[in-house]
């Protein structure tokens, strides 16, 4: 029996009975003849691991394939106008609930994070994508420009995302971050954004632990004061109580931190209301928060959500859930196969050789790591002058 392709091997993850159980729900199919869900998600999937970030660039790779598309599911030749109008139409949740239920198949192969204590760690934060106003003018921003922003959530273990709000980009981080519960005994790590006492407090109700940094004209009362190494840059670890009108909104003690880095002489203040780790695993623990900006980084650069196939909230929606998902199945590859690979190097890697029926756990010493368009060649002169 001939193998399927790598394409193929990718979409068994996500079984086609559930995702159209996730299309039944949204009634996604509904008045349509032979562009169905399936071959939507199948050309958006398509465009994100192979660097498309056109309509058209899409539907002319998918069509010099046609006659592997059976085997994906997809009948039908996908022309652009047919993709454009399913983009928009289509209820992009049918993708965000595809997300959260490839997740969990995520996590289970994923590392655990490299902090010694048990529970989960979630670096939170928020980032700023760019729109032409004239075109989406539901992306309102300020001073005439437009654009969307994206809520974010990573767990350390595996550097998954757990959770994505896409909202415009006058929307206040802290407006979001109400809005989401997380479990008993996490572990949140947020920048000074986040500051919010009332908030902060209501975490520690509900038993999540945080670690930010402390804003400098807040004011405090300093309990107690614990021994430091100054060597190792640790130079106060204070229990503290907030004072001030919104100080006051945290009704327990916190714990502050000083650091200053012995290289660059920086000064951090952090605060958290876990009292029973060392002062460095809590400095660590906001250094690891940088993990949420290279993840910002990894989505910007190498997936497409800069450039969008729509202008709709819709459209935009289903273009960063398949996106998300592109980078679940990347990080799937990366723990089942055990490579040591970067996602960058993995999606190059598999642009060359989606479509190949080959084995995917034992092909990726024989693939590039850098995209074609990446290699540098100069271009030779037509005339001499």
């Amino acid at each position: 029996m001939r193998l399927p392709t790598v394409f193929g091997q990718l979409l068994q993850w996500i079984p086609r009975d559930e995702f159209q159980k996730n299309v039944d729900e949204f009634e996604g199919d509904k008045k349509t003849r032979k562009l169905k869900c399936w071959g939507q998600f199948v050309a958006l999937l398509f465009g994100q691991l192979t660097g498309h970030s056109g309509l058209r660039p899409i539907t002319a790779g998918l069509k010099t394939v046609k006659n592997k598309l059976y085997h994906l599911g997809v009948a039908f030749e996908i022309h652009r106008s047919t993709l454009s109008d399913a983009n928009d139409k289509r209820d992009s949740r049918i993708f965000e609930k595809t997300f959260y239920q490839l997740l969990p198949k995520a996590q289970r192969l994923a590392p655990r994070h490299k902090f010694r204590f048990k529970g989960k760690i979630l670096a939170m934060d928020s980032t700023t994508i760019e729109l032409c106003l004239s075109l989406s003018p539901w992306a309102q921003f300020h001073h005439g420009k437009g654009a969307m922003k994206l809520h974010m959530a990573v767990d350390l273990a595996g550097d998954l995302p757990v959770f994505m709000v896409l909202s415009d980009g006058r929307k206040h981080d802290m407006a979001v971050a109400k809005r989401i519960h997380f479990a008993p005994q996490t572990m949140l790590l947020v920048d000074r954004g986040y500051v919010d006492y009332a908030w902060l407090w209501q975490l520690t109700q509900e038993g999540t632990h945080f670690v930010t940094r402390l804003k400098k004209n807040h004011k405090f009362k300093v309990l107690t004061c614990s021994k430091t190494d100054r060597t190792q840059g640790i130079m106060a670890d204070q229990v503290i109580r907030m004072t001030g009108i919104k100080g006051s909104e945290y009704e327990g003690k916190l714990r502050r931190v000083s650091f200053r880095d012995p290289e660059t002489g920086k000064h951090l203040v952090f605060i958290t209301n876990r009292f029973d780790l060392s002062a460095k695993t809590i400095c660590a623990l906001y250094k690891a928060r940088w993990d949420v900006e290279l993840f910002f980084k990894t989505m910007k650069q190498h997936l497409q959500i800069k450039k969008f196939l729509g202008t709709s909230v819709n459209a935009v929606k289903a273009q960063v859930w398949v996106a998300l998902i592109a980078y679940l199945l990347m990080m799937i590859i990366k723990y089942q196969s055990r490579l040591g690979w970067s996602t960058p190097a993995i999606m190059a890697s598999l642009t060359v050789v989606l479509f190949s029926n080959v084995l995917m756990t034992g092909l990726w010493g024989h693939v590039p790591k850098e995209r074609c368009y990446k290699l540098k060649s100069e271009q030779l002169l037509l005339f001499d002058y």
